[in-house]
């Protein structure tokens, strides 16, 4: 199947190969393509391909709070997403391993707030992070020795 692109008076000159499949969810795909010498398969691996990639920086903006690129070298680029992957992996990390304290707090019979200081919840994060992070040092020492 071929098609022309656009409006009556805004047409392309050429006609376009029309692909048609289907996605991982079963709906239907078409697409438009000048691209006459590769198969429609090849084409179709070509779109999700892409596709994978829309949604992967999609995923980066909302999650690692990157709505805009900074830089426009590849270098720049690369840091700036490595950064912000870096970031969110530790934080997720954190947020994983701390849960469970988190649980045991809420889990805890109710404390009257005349028993409770206000420094003591402070303190009691700052041990609970502190040994996460020295889990996370000795882990990291196990795996490569060299560090630390």
């Amino acid at each position: 199947m071929t098609c022309y692109l656009g409006t009556p008076q805004s047409q392309s000159q050429l006609r376009h190969r029309v692909v048609i499949f289907k996605d991982d969810y079963g709906h239907e795909i078409r697409v438009a393509t000048n691209l006459k010498h590769l198969s429609a398969d090849q084409i179709a691996d070509m779109y999700k391909a892409r596709w994978g990639i829309e949604v992967f920086f999609r995923w980066i903006k909302q999650n690692l709070n990157v709505p805009v690129l900074l830089g426009t070298t590849k270098n720049a680029v690369f840091n700036q997403l490595f950064a912000a992957l870096m970031t969110y992996v530790v934080l997720r990390w954190l947020y994983d391993h701390s849960k469970s304290l988190i649980i045991a707090c809420k889990s805890m019979p109710l404390i009257r707030k005349e028993h409770m200081q206000v420094n003591q919840l402070q303190a009691e994060w700052l041990i609970a992070v502190t040994k996460i992070l020295d889990t996370y040092i000795d882990l990291s020492r196990l795996e490569n020795p060299k560090v630390g």
